[in-house]
């Protein structure tokens, strides 16, 4: 699958979409206290987020093997403090990032999608029934979970961001070797 096709891709599935090189992605393991903090009542309740994804050192080493972001972007009129609009806005950007990941799985490339706020192919999780995961290669991890500062990789990749009570700016990627 070509660059070109990613991007045509992302575009029809509503993404602004560019693509970076991973080892060019700024981490910082503060951005796990949100994860921690469980304002999402994720953690430990979804293989897909702490700690079942893996340390900070651990998804830091799986962000770096891959070669390339496809960093995806979607806009969306939502209140934060609504948690239902944010839950809708969350699920709409996980499954179009997984719907993107999925094309590029069918061309034959190795990915890694991430999301906002954990998996959302079971409801609830098999986690909490200690069952396997179902979906173990299409899982979707939150980019706090990975410590991706978002900020500063939407400045990176040329995109429009602000904290806003009336707009929220989701952040989405799919990790891959060129």
């Amino acid at each position: 699958m070509t660059e070109k096709e990613m991007l045509a891709v992302a575009a029809e599935k509503g993404f602004f979409a560019a693509f970076v090189p991973t080892k060019d992605i700024v981490v910082d393991y503060k951005f796990r206290k949100f994860c921690e903090d469980n304002v999402c009542g994720k953690y430990g309740a979804n293989y897909s987020c702490p700690p079942d994804c893996g340390t900070v050192e651990e998804v830091h080493k799986k962000l770096l093997s891959k070669d390339t972001a496809l960093v995806l972007q979607m806009i969306c009129e939502a209140d934060w403090k609504n948690r239902d609009e944010l839950f809708s806005a969350r699920n709409a950007l996980n499954m179009a990032v997984l719907a993107v990941a999925d094309k590029m799985a069918e061309k034959g490339k190795k990915v890694i999608p991430l999301g906002y706020s954990g998996c959302p192919l079971c409801s609830p999780c098999r986690r909490t029934q200690n069952l396997p995961c179902a979906f173990p290669d299409r899982k979707i991890s939150c980019v706090s979970a990975y410590c991706v500062d978002v900020a500063k990789l939407t400045q990176q990749c040329g995109f429009e961001f602000e904290w806003s009570d009336t707009k929220m700016y989701l952040l989405g990627m799919v990790l891959f070797d060129k």
